[in-house]
């Protein structure tokens, strides 16, 4: 007798194949809906863009026809009244005809004289009337073609234009020691730019100067001719009254101590142009007549680095336009306005490389250098170079500041 070899296990195992099948084609088709769903919502955003486009489209042209509209009734109404002037001129000649076919004017009497000449200066006047009527419709017929023309300007301008422009803050960011004057720039000619003080919910014009005294946050943003706006941006400002070190020089912390660190590159003046072709020995005895030292290099990077120990003295990324650091020369010490450190340092990045102090720890008998050139881009850090001089010798690119 032959064994039944279709038994319960072999029939349940059948089972949860033929289950296992199901579920994966229930699977297949529910991922095969989910793709359907994705496609036909990507459709509907598609076609609903399409939608705003000929919505914008038409809105266009409902304001071309309307100026079109107008021009033609103005056209109309000059054409009306040429016309009519033609007219009233052609009535006032026959007149004058039937006057001179009845008598010489020499036989007419005085007062038909006159009643004629009074009839032909009419005439003259209704004329330069008229001709100064369609002179005026001709130019505002003009300055309606132009303003249609600078509205289909704008409006390509705005349908291509998708860029924000860039804005900054003058003066950025830092601690001072006297109220400052803030004001947004913008890097287009016509934009708005605004403040809010504290927080982005009072937004206030910023294209004048506004007085500022306190420590905080100031945010700020521009907005250009066709509607682009930056991101509100934050400047942080501390306002101090505690400077210690007296004129064009501020403290820094360095160290667990406090140094005083020269605001600009020797010779310590705004709008002066800084000493080049200076040696490390000489710039180290200039600073020693003045009470002072040549600044180390820990001295140095903590004045360029600011409390918040950035890269750049203005932040942590590169940016070729706040600093003096891709062009063809030095420029006078704080034109850069924007290069600014923290603590109140100018011109830390970029314009000239400045002496240090500090020797280089592969070859001592060299000395650091810091800062980078007008030159070097974005190797212009506030980190220790990569290069080191021979402290006799004098360099166009290198100057220096002092500390105490």
């Amino acid at each position: 007798m032959a064994k039944n070899t279709n038994t319960p296990k072999n029939s349940a195992n059948k089972q949860n194949k033929k289950n296992g099948k199901r579920n994966l084609v229930i699977l297949i088709l529910m991922f095969l809906l989910l793709v359907c769903l994705f496609v036909v919502q990507c459709q509907l955003n598609k076609v609903k863009q399409q939608a705003l486009e000929e919505q914008k489209l038409a809105e266009l042209a409902l304001r071309q026809k309307e100026i079109l509209d107008s021009l033609r009734a103005e056209q109309a109404k000059a054409d009306s009244l040429k016309a009519l002037e033609d007219a009233r001129i052609t009535d006032s000649l026959r007149r004058a005809d039937s006057l001179r076919t009845a008598d010489s004017l020499a036989n007419l009497p005085k007062v038909n004289k006159d009643s004629l000449k009074h009839v032909r200066d009419s005439i003259r006047a209704e004329r330069k009337a008229r001709r100064d009527s369609l002179d005026a419709l001709a130019k505002n017929e003009k300055a309606k073609q132009d303003s249609l023309d600078k509205l289909r300007e704008a409006e390509n301008l705005r349908n291509s234009d998708k860029v924000p422009p860039t804005a900054e803050i003058t003066p950025p960011a830092g601690r001072y020691y006297s109220p400052i004057k803030l004001k947004v720039k913008c890097d287009e000619i016509k934009c708005k730019t605004f403040v809010s003080i504290g927080d982005t919910l009072n937004p206030q014009d910023a294209s004048k100067p506004i007085d500022y005294n306190k420590t905080g946050s100031v945010f700020f943003l521009a907005e250009d001719s066709v509607g682009n706006r930056t991101a509100w941006e934050e400047a942080k400002y501390d306002m101090a009254s505690d400077n210690i070190c007296g004129k064009n020089a501020y403290p820094v912390p360095v160290g667990g101590k406090t140094v005083c660190v020269d605001a600009y590159e020797y010779p310590n003046q705004p709008d002066a142009t800084p000493k080049d072709m200076v040696s490390q020995e000489e710039a180290a005895r200039i600073c020693k007549n003045e009470g002072k030292h040549l600044c180390s290099i820990e001295e140095w990077q903590a004045a360029c680095r600011g409390k918040d120990g950035f890269k750049y003295s203005y932040g942590n990324s590169y940016k070729q336009s706040k600093c003096n650091t891709n062009t063809k020369s030095a420029k006078r010490s704080g034109r850069k306005t924007q290069c600014r450190s923290w603590w109140g340092m100018n011109d830390m990045n970029g314009n000239l490389w400045e002496w240090t102090s500090s020797t280089s720890k592969q070859h001592p008998d060299k000395y650091l250098v810091a800062g980078g050139a007008w030159n070097t881009n974005n190797e212009s850090s506030c980190s220790e170079s990569k290069f080191s001089f021979y402290p006799q010798n004098q360099y166009p690119s290198v100057g220096f500041r002092c500390c105490k």
